[in-house]
């Protein structure tokens, strides 16, 4: 049958044989690209997933591990110019193990180590420089341990010993960070480090010691002095104004929704530390001490009076006081001023087959508790004079055009990346539609144009297949393989015809049926 297994290689043989010479090259190269396209995503979807084995390399170290990749037959990949290396992600920490036991990397930061080796015949010189190059060292591996640390340089400047303690020059220090991206060091970690630095080097102050970034800031900050005051007095009142605001914003968000509230917190701090001594009076005496004191005088013997003598009391009274000591905290609170700005509420109407937004106020009552929500969020206090102002005004953020365009609950950017995928596979398909197409119509074509005999196949049933030699054979076998593939498309042909002699001969019953036809909607036909 032409429909069975066996006899399709045989049937696409004959089909591709008919094909012209640009047909079987476009073919040709749809099929490579296929193949191509398949090999490509099956190894998109086999590749490992890589992972950091190690990070901020020097070059002499990268080699050493690459090689080291190289000779165990391990994939890996470069990565931040040559300084990373990445390797299949459930291989790293068995990696890092073996090559940590191999002594790699080898840092190439300089510390203490280059004492290892022996130092015959350096000189005084050599032993200053090469103990600061340690010294240096050494911090910035101790630096490169905060997470948010990507690279460090630390370099100090020793002077020499002065005769006269007023001409000694100061000893500095200077610490060069690059962050990790989105990264970023706080008040206390920039005290920590200069502190590090000022308390491993004899004579350095913190003070003395300037932390710069890869941008350019300057992060290091007074630790002393008037200016160490104001600095930490600012970061004091932004921590304060930040915590109240993030309170009084979170609980406004949950009532009004995102984006509908601003909140805006200016606090007024006391930095001033105050001592207060009180000492208050008992008005009652209070015995404070008492001395007493006797004196005796003698007389002769043969007098007949006897010995005399005179006692003293002294008693010292004091008034009773309490002494009460009282130090005021620093950074209390002594004022409050906040701002809310409140948006409105917007609604889609239809007037008139057009579509509006109309802006409604807040009512009084709204504006009331939301002023009572604010209120309990930052602590307020009418003794102090706390202020809070909250205004409601309509926002220009342009919500008004997105709600006349976007329907409730639809969002677009959720579904890019679907309709992405979609889109490509509608079009994979698309193409693979058109080639099969393509095929079938350079396959029905020739057999539209086949006639067949039923002689031969007569013939055959007779008895006379002996009697053909080879090529004739070959013929007969080829026209029976034909006629019986394109027993549906001649029939279809056949029908046609015989529509198209009826309609010759009798045109007014043929318009008549097709009227018919038309009006029964093709049923009856």
């Amino acid at each position: 049958m032409a429909n069975s297994p066996s006899s399709f290689p045989g049937q696409f043989s004959s089909i591709f044989k008919k094909l012209t010479f640009q047909q079987k090259i476009g073919i040709g190269i749809a099929a490579v690209v296929s193949v191509i396209a398949v090999v490509m995503l099956i190894n998109w979807a086999n590749k490992p997933t890589y992972g950091v084995l190690f990070s901020n390399l020097e070059p002499q170290d990268a080699s050493k591990i690459v090689d080291k990749l190289k000779s165990a037959a391990v994939p890996y990949e470069l990565g931040d110019q040559g300084k990373s290396i990445l390797v299949p992600k459930n291989k790293v920490y068995a990696l890092r193990l073996q090559l940590a036991g191999e002594g790699l990397p080898k840092s190439s930061i300089v510390g203490y180590g280059i004492f290892d080796k022996p130092t015959f015949g350096m000189t005084d010189f050599t032993e200053r420089v090469d103990y600061k190059r340690a010294l240096e060292g050494e911090l910035e591996k101790t630096i490169l341990q905060l997470d948010e640390v990507q690279g460090a340089s630390v370099r100090i400047v020793i002077p020499e010993k002065a005769l006269f303690r007023s001409q000694q020059q100061k000893t500095t220090a200077s610490v060069f960070l690059k962050l990790k991206q989105g990264a970023h060091l706080n008040a206390e970690e920039i005290n920590g480090i200069q502190n590090l630095v000022a308390a491993s080097i004899e004579g350095l102050s913190p003070d003395n010691v300037t932390i710069v970034d890869s941008k350019g800031d300057m992060l290091s900050r007074k630790t002393s002095g008037i200016d160490a005051l104001t600095s930490s007095e600012y970061d004091l009142q932004t921590k304060v104004e930040n915590y109240l605001a993030n309170k009084a914003q979170s609980m406004l968000d949950a009532v009004l929704g995102p984006g509908n509230a601003i909140v805006r917190v200016n606090a007024d701090l006391d930095f001033n530390q105050v001592e207060k001594t009180t000492e208050q009076y008992d008005p009652n005496s209070v015995v404070l001490s008492e001395q007493t004191m006797q004196q005796h005088s003698a007389v002769p013997a043969d007098s007949l009076s006897n010995n005399s003598g005179q006692t003293n009391v002294v008693t010292n009274y004091d008034v009773g006081k309490t002494v009460e000591k009282l130090v005021g905290s620093v950074g209390s609170i002594k004022k409050l001023s906040v701002a809310v700005l409140v948006n409105g509420k917007f609604t889609a109407i239809n007037k008139g087959g057009v579509q509006t937004i109309e802006y409604t106020p807040r009512s009084q009552q709204e504006i009331s508790q939301l002023t009572n929500i604010v209120e309990s969020a930052v602590g307020y206090d009418a003794n102090r004079g706390d202020q809070v102002s909250l205004v409601n005004i309509p926002f220009e953020n342009g919500n008004q055009q997105y709600m006349m365009k976007q329907k409730p609950g639809l969002n677009v950017q959720d579904y890019a990346d679907k309709f992405v995928i979609l889109a490509a596979m509608i079009g994979a398909i698309v193409v693979f539609l058109s080639i099969f197409r393509k095929l079938r119509k350079q396959e029905a074509e020739p057999l539209k144009q086949v006639t067949v005999s039923r002689q031969p196949k007569q013939a055959l049933a007779d008895g006379e297949r002996a009697s053909l030699n080879a090529r004739d054979r070959e013929d007969v076998v080829e026209s029976l393989q034909a006629a019986e593939y394109s027993e549906e498309i001649l029939r279809a042909q056949k029908i046609r015809e015989t529509v198209g002699e009826y309609i010759q001969t009798k045109p007014v019953d043929a318009a008549k049926l097709l009227k018919v036809w038309l009006t029964d909607g093709g049923e009856n036909v």
